[in-house]
């Protein structure tokens, strides 16, 4: 990778994001970075184009290892061409949705050059299939962690459209074995795409003993059971 700079394949939605705004979800990067050190592993589900998993990379270095997971083919390209790019031979691209279950799945993939390409996700509801509605292999990340030899897991970035719920039970064995920090998206909108709620998260972390925050702009704030933010990140940090 070429020092701090990371290079990016222009004509994505998320490089315009970064090319107007500077940067893009600051506040996960900043945690990242304070979580992250040199020769740690990270695991980044629902990659996109890389644009979080360049920096996971950069922070774990070239004795680090960071899967990358990407269900999107068109997008899964833009991913592969970025780390091409910049280098990131410590990265391993995973061409699966990360579930509970593994075999055949439908999604909602849209083409990289689309402006809605970042909104992709699983349907498992496929009366009425989508234009863009494909087929993607499903993994457990379980199994891909195992696979891949990972002897140790800093932490597991997930931002999947509503299909949280169903990664962290397919991460279960991992998460009460190595207690990584886990951060991920809560939008009680989308939430129902993978069967997940408010009182079924909170009941998971606690059981596996973790303290949940909400990320805002300059703090993170505390969950409570029995308030939870309708969309926020949420930091999943080990206790005990």
């Amino acid at each position: 990778m070429h020092g701090a700079r990371r290079t990016f394949i222009p004509g994505v939605p998320l490089g315009w994001h970064v090319a107007f705004f500077g940067t893009y979800e600051p506040e996960r990067r900043e945690i990242f970075r304070a979580l992250l050190r040199p020769g740690g592993v990270a695991v980044d589900v629902g990659a996109n184009i890389g644009w979080h998993t360049l920096l996971m990379a950069q922070l774990v270095g070239a004795q680090g290892q960071v899967l990358a997971a990407e269900a999107n083919p068109s997008v899964r390209q833009k991913l592969e061409e970025n780390l091409d790019l910049n280098r990131c031979r410590q990265v391993e691209v995973v061409p699966y949705a990360m579930a509970d279950t593994e075999g055949l799945l439908a999604f909602h993939g849209p083409q990289a050059d689309d402006p809605q390409s970042g909104n992709g996700h699983v349907v498992r509801n496929t009366a009425a299939p989508h234009a863009e509605t494909i087929q993607v292999e499903a993994r457990r990340l379980d199994s891909v962690l195992s696979a891949a030899g990972v002897d140790r897991l800093d932490l597991i970035k997930i931002h999947v459209e509503g299909f949280e719920w169903p990664v962290l039970q397919g991460a279960e064995q991992s998460i009460a074995t190595f207690r990584p920090h886990i951060i991920f998206e809560f939008d009680a909108n989308y939430a129902p795409r993978g069967g997940g709620s408010a009182p079924a998260l909170a009941e998971f972390f606690r059981r596996h003993r973790y303290r949940l925050f909400a990320i805002r702009r300059r703090w993170a704030e505390a969950v409570r059971e029995d308030r939870w933010p309708s969309c926020a990140n949420i930091w999943a940090a080990p206790s005990g």
